[in-house]
């Protein structure tokens, strides 16, 4: 066993002091998130502990120099550095690290999250049961019934714009066309030349204009697929079958919705509303935009659904899409709230947020 005589705040002042030093430009004890050595972060494909900066798998002191290293300037935020999940790298980031190297924190550390292939957040939803549906007036809503789910990955986020475009970048289909509408204004990727990219400001905002086809094309891609519509009213809501992702309390501020528009008075960008987090740590699952999920919709399909991980109905003609949008109030953002959409269509406030199955499972 380590014995460590170090407090964190001696072992931060040490790494700003090796931050200042010409040592610290360069080679193995101060390696910057985004070089080539940085190995959690340039394979994504690997299972990415938060705060291990160098993927070595243990935190170090070099974990918390490369963190400082983004508080000044010297390199680019990456999600491994954001261990509070706040969306900022900080020197309380880099605290988190010093603490787990002490033995004061729990290593590892987090809100029980891994990076995708895409660079996503994945939250790990935790087996149970749960209520779902309501029965209230809405008539596809009814009736409420029981649920179980095994484990499963969602995305914290909705999938932003730059990563569809990185995406489409990827991908080699004659069906683009079909997944995105790119010639329409509110979409916020573009093709320029023969790429395809982000509108410049709109990097981090939820892509939007996508069918169902394209959001299911970006999943297949990295190895995901589109929540069911049970996995994702379970993530929204939790155990305890909440109203709103938050609670029982409708609160405007805590999501992008009609009365709390974003900065272009429509979407915001993703994650922007730490407070409206649900109880897996997901965010904007109220409001932003309508998210596709994997079901087929039936109206009366809550009637025979099976207890034991829903798959939807067989067939259909329509998909579900789930939770509100920056167009819509406080009835639409409700967890339990059920639209729908024809596969082909694509909306200015419809999106997609990501899944995955645990492995074994």
């Amino acid at each position: 066993m380590r014995r460590l005589r170090l407090a964190p705040s001696a072992l931060i002042s040490a790494a700003v002091a090796c931050l200042v030093l010409d040592g610290c430009h360069g080679g193995r004890d101060c390696i910057s998130p985004t070089s080539s050595d940085a190995q959690g972060w340039a394979s994504p494909l690997q299972t990415t502990l938060l705060g291990d900066m160098d993927g070595d798998g243990l935190p170090s002191v070099s974990d918390a120099i490369s963190i400082l290293r983004i508080v000044v300037g010297f390199a680019e935020l990456t999600p491994v550095a954001d261990c509070d999940g706040d969306g900022v790298g900080g020197v309380a980031d880099a605290i988190m690290v010093l603490r787990c190297v002490v033995g004061l924190l729990d290593w590892p550390i987090g809100y029980g999250g891994r990076l995708g292939p895409d660079g996503q957040w994945l939250l790990l939803v935790s087996a149970g049961s749960f209520t779902m549906g309501n029965d209230g007036d809405v008539a596809n809503e009814r009736p409420a019934h029981e649920v179980s789910l095994d484990d499963f990955w969602i995305g914290r986020c909705e999938v932003t714009n730059e990563q569809y475009a990185a995406f489409l970048n990827g991908a080699v289909s004659p069906d683009v066309e079909n997944w995105l509408e790119v010639s329409d204004e509110d979409c916020g990727v573009e093709l320029v030349g023969s790429s395809y990219q982000a509108k410049d400001g709109l990097e981090d905002y939820p892509v939007v204009e996508v069918s169902w086809h394209g959001a299911t094309a970006y999943c297949e891609h990295y190895g995901y697929s589109l929540p069911t519509e049970a996995q994702w009213e379970y993530a929204a809501r939790g155990p305890s079958g909440s109203e709103y992702p938050w609670g029982d309390v409708w609160d405007a501020d805590r999501c992008c919705n009609t009365g709390n528009r974003g900065p272009g008075g429509k979407a915001a960008p993703v994650g922007s509303y730490l407070d409206g987090a649900s109880w897996c740590g997901a965010l904007d699952m109220a409001g932003n935009v309508w998210e596709w999920c994997a079901d087929w919709y039936s109206a009366t399909y809550y009637q025979v659904s099976p207890v034991e991980n829903p798959p939807g109905p067989d067939d259909g003609v329509a998909r579900v899409y789930r939770g509100g949008s920056w167009l819509l109030g406080e009835d639409f953002c409700r967890a339990a709230r059920r639209v729908s959409g024809a596969p082909a269509i694509t909306w200015d406030d419809g999106g997609l947020r990501v899944a995955q199955a645990v492995e074994g499972q």
